[in-house]
């Protein structure tokens, strides 16, 4: 292992792989960017599975699988919604809206009944509990700003909100389901546990809850913790459930750091049959442009290819707790003492995940990837060799140091170990921000440098 794959396990120990990371953003941009395409459609099989031991109910398991979605509107939560109900092989029976989402019960409940109208689907039963939990947090102000324009290009629904409450509709639909029901939970899990809790008997009837959520082998992704934002919004929600006992699919930042959004994205959305799904899609690009410029990952989008039993993500069995108190706090960690738990580590290969989103909401085939031009590869090369130095200092600062790859890395001897690496890091982002973008990239280009400048200059490093 070297350092630099050891580093990308202590980020929430220590800020510098977030800088390791920004380092190699447009080495990102460089695979989106590699002549590679896949076209395909949907790869899993329906299957049937009628169990008749003696003394057991036969349970018809053919046909689509029944889902309950549990979200909050971003673009990444509409993404996976609409795959679902696009998906031939399933069958969403109900969505609950969690109040600790980022869209609430009021916006969430607009956008979702929109949704539903395009679809055609407004028999599906929605409802949001207003109750916010005491130990719950709120989201940050600058994550709310823009989500109103969700709506833009939603047909008006006839539909309402159910005056049912959300444990109450979870535990009915899952029960009038005639199978087990898969539980796909993409936003703070206050709803999931609230139901579980006040139904005792409803993780009888679930398959699994396949969660996005937690970080587990990488770092969370709030700023000054070791947490994911899904976790940390709601941590004894998410500790009630990963405890609760029912079979959990979890689907971390581990596995969706493999599918960015890429640079091609939009004119892939161009180049798909128009269903108003991918309409809808393309016109959150353009009111979201940050979607397409190197920050963004398909989180959601990927629980839910999981929820729909597609094998794009590769999983192992790990134990598992939410760390609840401290600087920790909300945390995911593998412990022994934890409960087993299925997680996405990986994905082997984006363009076949990418693919398969985009042509189920297509309805047909979508080729992805894009050729770069002869004056993007020579940046994209160009780019990547600026930052040869950085790994090589990186991997010789640990070996001269006598560092053991594998952490711990506190003390005098690694933030000296960490200067050499940054020195580096300055000098590469000078050679990248004299380079000329092609026009296509300048905006990518433009963004990550000024990212750079910033970081660069907290760490006391002049550009």
């Amino acid at each position: 292992m070297s350092a630099r794959d050891s580093l990308s396990g202590h980020l929430g120990e220590h800020n510098t792989y977030k800088i390791l990371v920004l380092g190699v953003a447009l080495s990102f941009l460089a695979y989106a960017c590699a002549p590679t395409t896949v076209e395909t459609t949907s790869t899993s099989e329906a299957t049937s599975n009628v169990t008749t031991t003696t003394g057991v109910v036969a349970v018809d398991t053919s046909g689509p699988t029944p889902v309950i979605v549990d979200y909050s509107p971003t673009v990444s939560d509409v993404g996976g919604l609409m795959y679902l109900l696009a998906h031939p092989r399933v069958d969403v029976i109900a969505i609950s809206l969690p109040v600790t989402g980022e869209a609430g019960c009021d916006l969430g409940a607009e956008v979702t009944l929109g949704i539903l109208a395009m679809f055609d689907r407004e028999d599906i039963p929605v409802a949001c509990d207003p109750n916010f939990p005491a130990d719950a947090r709120e989201w940050p102000p600058e994550f709310l700003a823009g989500h109103e324009s969700l709506t833009a290009g939603l047909p008006e629904p006839d539909a309402v909100v159910s005056d049912e409450s959300v444990p109450d509709m979870i535990a009915r639909v899952a029960a009038e389901a005639g199978r087990p029901v898969v539980l796909y939970a993409v936003a703070p899990l206050t709803n999931v546990a609230r139901a579980l809790q006040s139904h005792p008997d409803l993780a009888g009837n679930l398959e699994r809850v396949v969660i996005m959520g937690g970080a587990v082998d990488v770092g969370g992704n709030v700023e000054g913790t070791n947490a994911e934002w899904n976790f940390w919004i709601d941590v004894p929600g998410a500790a009630d459930v990963i405890e609760s006992g029912v079979p959990v699919t979890l689907v971390p930042l581990d596995a969706t750091n493999f599918v960015p959004v890429p640079a091609w994205y939009s004119t892939a959305l161009e180049g798909a049959e128009q269903t108003e799904a991918i309409v809808y899609l393309g016109g959150l690009v353009q009111t979201f442009p940050s979607v397409t410029s190197g920050f963004y990952y398909f989180w959601d989008e990927l629980a839910a290819s999981v929820a729909a039993g597609e094998s794009l993500s590769t999983t192992e069995e790990r134990t598992i707790i939410v760390v609840e108190g401290g600087s920790d706090d909300g945390r995911t960690v593998s412990d022994d003492g934890g409960s087993l738990v299925t997680v996405a580590i990986g994905v082997d290969d984006p363009d076949s995940f990418y693919a398969n989103f985009l042509s189920i909401l297509a309805g047909s085939a979508v080729e992805v990837g894009s050729s770069a031009t002869a004056d993007e590869e020579a940046y994209l090369k160009a780019v990547e060799a600026s930052f040869d130095d950085v790994f090589v200092a990186l991997d010789t600062v640990f070996d001269d140091l006598g560092l053991d790859p594998e952490g711990p890395y506190d003390g005098p001897v690694f933030s000296e170990a960490i200067d050499v690496v940054f020195t580096e890091m300055a000098l590469s982002v000078e050679v990248v921000s004299a380079l000329e973008p092609p026009a296509s990239l300048k905006e990518v280009h433009d963004n990550y440098v000024a990212e750079m400048v910033v970081v660069l200059q907290n760490h006391d490093q002049v550009v």
